[in-house]
């Protein structure tokens, strides 16, 4: 017996709104809903302690990968894009729609330490038709994307400067690590 009760617990329901209910929500109390629902995920962000602009290329798709693989995304821009829980393993994510292929921008021989400094790289599928919905994530190790980067740097154009990894790459060199 708790506080003269039978050992009868009260369980609580509790309901979380899906997208479209809050979304329908929003629309009947707000005179601009795109405004709220994004200055709402920019709160969002600033509570977990994230620097950088929302809006940042990449940034929210980085968080995604990151809370899916159960990283700890990168608080500014600078540096690697996510760790490991432990903080010792640093890691990179390159993403995609399904038929795209992997991209690494600005790099070339004298930058190669964007490479160098992750131990791993995560590669991120999205689905074509709902850009939001990340279906497979690879894992490769960066010495492996580092000696293909180094190939592919010397095949290309000096104005390029972006490599990308197709998705059989990607297959052939990596292990599944989310799906």
């Amino acid at each position: 017996m708790v506080n003269g009760m039978n050992n009868i617990q009260e369980k609580k329901v509790k309901y979380i709104m899906d997208s479209k209910e809050l979304l329908a929500f929003i629309k009947q109390h707000s005179e601009n809903p795109l405004e709220l629902l994004v200055e709402t995920l920019n709160d969002f962000k600033n509570e977990k302690g994230f620097e950088q602009d929302l809006l940042t290329p990449g940034f929210l798709k980085e968080w995604q990968v990151s809370e899916l693989l159960g990283h700890i995304c990168h608080k500014t821009k600078h540096g690697a894009d996510a760790t490991n829980q432990e903080g010792t393993e640093n890691y990179e994510y390159l993403s995609c729609k399904d038929g795209g292929s992997f991209q690494l921008d600005r790099i070339h021989e004298g930058n190669l330490h964007r490479i160098e400094r992750n131990t791993k790289f995560f590669f991120a599928l999205y689905d074509k038709e709902n850009g939001l919905k990340c279906s497979k994530i690879w894992e490769v190790d960066a010495a492996v994307v580092l000696a293909e980067a180094k190939v592919k740097i010397a095949k290309m154009k000096e104005s390029s400067n972006h490599i990308g990894f197709s998705k059989d790459w990607v297959e052939t060199n990596g292990i599944v690590v989310y799906s």
